[in-house]
């Protein structure tokens, strides 16, 4: 018999109270249904970040909300802020795929403001119901949906990054009409940034200090719309709408003294502009066939363009690349669920093609020198089946497998397939205590920018740093074996503890390594060989009410471990940091309707080895400290204030090139990030 709310049960359609509880592929979850009992009777591990946990940091955008989710990295310094980490999390939104177009791009995650969220789901390990290319597992940001007869939300936000400017603007209306609900918001920014770093650069010939100055804004808006339609109790149709606006215009000054010398011997002005549309549209049906059949369908469409434009001044020089990139998705998938005895089975399908195109133009002094272009078409395909069995009350077993097949046209036609079984396994020890297990076939496929054999130019900054950047037409797929074991406890004031780890054997890993082609230097990705990652993770968000009032911590850490065996020789994985942490504390004093807090995040360095193109790179561990505070006004006005980067973080990288195992060159990069404070003030009506 079903006795957990997980399972399944007859569920109906509140209008009355707008309540989302047509959830047939997991839970009924309603208001009163917390994100820790969710997490708790949860057949496949989950961790699950809501509410005010993801606005009171002041985070300007989704990326820089998920560098504090546990169980994600995000690469920064070398020029690569805001890249995902080596775990290759797939990050969903709404349960759909998000893609950037190229290497220089934006990414989407950039134009979701962190008040369109309604929570963050991260799962450690892939499952049959999700995309099989979810190396490291996934990450589904959850947009708000309409909960309310009628509701007003605004927020306008201002501060400075460095004396520069900055500051945004959120509204949302929800409501009703007849058996209609409505959800928009819109966030408007104009963001300025102003940082600093130095290069110090050591070859057999002497060496150089590179002081460099940039400054950029980032200027967007984003609309969007969900409508809920529910004709009858069984039956429900829902859009999804939005569409994002960007552009950015970054300027950066690099004096070259060399040798010591107090004057500049080289000076490069670099310009970079760029803009970008962002449109996603999305209709879904559900429909109740009966009490213990559910049929679900979407119909989908993703488009991103963007288009750039970096120019570098060095004397009479004038050197312009322009990029124009553009990606499409339009697909279709269906799902069928039933609660047949002790199972709860779901089965469905996916199609969608994509197309990705690509072009880049180089000029010097106003005169064309290259003009290259690439494109890439996907045909892909995919079907899963996944049951939820109850074994007894205490136990949960939940096995799966997924079959996708991708049918690539880019310079040579190529069909890839593979299967993707997985298997997640829940024990209760007892009512707050959970052991969990799971085995998951995973795949990354290649990006059109990893695939294309254009080049995107540094330009006149070229360096072991900055190089060239282009592609490898002959790059396979990684497969990765992911295992996870992972102890859960619950307390009683709704905190958690838990404590796992992970184990993903890799085959083909695909690395960027980067080489010296006699004139410049030029990165190119590789598939280096079989890799191996281990982690073990803690968690802990507990209340500490019972000795001080109001009074809470929360904490994760991940410790990393990496090899990776090329050509018989083995290294660790480039780019693995040993481990990262986050730390913090709030404090909520009811008599004065004030909460305040702080968070402290620290990422650990890496020290790579010599690979195979005789670089070796290692990275110094940095931290950024975060205070915020918020005091409600009244019913309807509450104010904020967020102290960001208090620390003034600096990322420091060195890169080392060997010929025939000599040192040839060293150069030591740091980039300087400032402080930034931001004011807000909300109101809901």
């Amino acid at each position: 018999m079903l006795r957990r709310p997980l399972i399944f049960f007859t569920c109906t359609l509140s209008l009355a109270c707008a309540q989302e509880i047509l959830q047939l592929d997991k839970i009924e979850v309603e208001d009163h249904y917390s994100v820790i009992e969710e997490r708790k009777d949860n057949s496949i591990a989950k961790r699950i970040i809501q509410g005010e946990e993801l606005t009171q940091y002041g985070d300007m955008n989704a990326l820089e909300m998920l560098k504090r989710t546990p169980g994600v990295t995000i690469s920064e310094g070398k020029g690569k802020k805001g890249a995902l980490g080596k775990g290759y999390t797939k990050v969903l939104i709404d349960g759909e795929e998000v893609s950037t177009t190229s290497r220089r791009g934006g990414n989407p995650l950039e134009q979701i403001s962190p008040d369109m969220i309604e929570r963050v789901e991260v799962m450690s390990n892939g499952s049959a119901e999700y995309s099989a290319e979810a190396m490291g597992g996934i990450v589904n940001i959850v947009l708000k949906k309409p909960k309310s007869d009628g509701k007003t939300i605004a927020k306008l936000t201002g501060g400075a990054y460095n004396e520069e400017p900055m500051g945004s603007l959120y509204v949302q209306n929800e409501g009703k009409s007849r058996e209609i609900f409505y959800l928009i918001n819109a966030t408007l920014s104009d963001n300025s940034q102003a940082d600093d770093g130095e290069t110090r650069i050591t070859s057999l010939g002497g060496y150089s200090t590179e002081m460099n100055e940039n400054r950029g804004r980032y200027r967007g808006i984003n609309l969007n719309t969900k409508i809920l339609y529910a004709p009858t109790t069984k039956s429900k149709y829902t859009f999804d709408g939005s569409l994002g606006v960007n552009d950015s215009n970054k300027d950066s000054v690099e004096n070259r003294y060399s040798n010591g010398s107090s004057v500049a011997d080289r000076t490069i002005q670099t310009h970079d502009e760029g803009d970008g549309l962002t449109l996603f549209m999305k209709l879904k049906g559900e429909h109740h066939l009966s009490g213990t059949e559910l049929v679900e369908w979407k119909l989908k469409w993703h488009e991103n363009d963007q288009e750039g434009d970096q120019t570098t001044l060095q004397g009479a020089t004038k050197s312009d690349q322009k990029d124009e990139n553009s990606f499409r998705v339009f697909g279709v998938d269906g799902s069928y669920s039933r609660v047949q005895g002790d199972h709860f089975i779901k089965a469905g399908a996916d199609i969608k093609r994509l197309t990705q195109h690509d072009d880049v133009t180089k000029l010097t002094n106003g005169t064309l020198t290259s003009m290259e272009e690439s494109s890439l078409r996907e045909n892909k395909g995919a079907f899963y089946i996944q049951d939820e069995i109850t074994v007894s009350d205490a136990m949960l077993i939940t096995p799966g497998i997924r079959y996708e097949v991708t049918q690539r046209q880019f310079e040579t036609d190529k069909t890839i397939d593979y299967w993707a079984p997985s298997i997640h396994a829940l024990y209760r020890l007892s009512p707050e205590d959970n052991l969990r297990a799971s085995i998951s076939k995973t795949v990354k496929l290649p990006r059109l920018a990893e695939l294309s054999s254009t080049v995107d130019s540094s330009l006149v900054q070229n360096d072991l740093n900055h190089p060239d950047v282009t592609g490898n037409p002959n790059l396979k797929e990684e497969e990765a074996l992911s295992y996870e074991l992972r102890y859960e406890h619950f307390f009683e004031d709704k905190g958690i503890m838990s404590v796992g780890g992970f184990y993903r054997a890799i085959d083909d890993k695909i690395e960027k390594l980067t080489t010296w082609n006699g004139t410049r230097y030029v990165e190119r990705p590789e598939n280096s060989g079989k890799g191996k990652l281990a982690s073990l993770e803690f968690e802990l968000k507990k209340s500490l009410d019972t000795y001080v009032s109001g009074l809470g911590i929360f904490g994760n850490a991940t410790f990393q471990h990496s090899s990776l065996v090329t050509d018989g020789i083995k290294r660790t994985i480039k780019g693995t940091s040993d481990y990262l942490y986050n730390i913090g504390i709030d404090h909520r004093l009811q008599t004065y309707r004030l909460t305040y807090g702080a968070a402290y995040r620290y990422v650990g360095g890496y020290d790579d080895p010599i690979d195979a193109s005789g670089v070796a790179e290692s990275q110094e561990g940095y931290g950024t400290l975060d205070l915020y505070a918020t005091k409600r006004l009244d019913d309807t006005y509450k104010v904020g204030l967020n102290l960001k980067n208090i620390t003034s973080s600096t990322i420091t990288t060195t890169s080392k090139r060997y010929v025939s195992g000599v040192l040839n060159e060293t150069q030591v990069d740091q980039e300087n990030s400032k402080f930034h404070f931001l004011v807000t003030l909300e109101g809901r009506w």
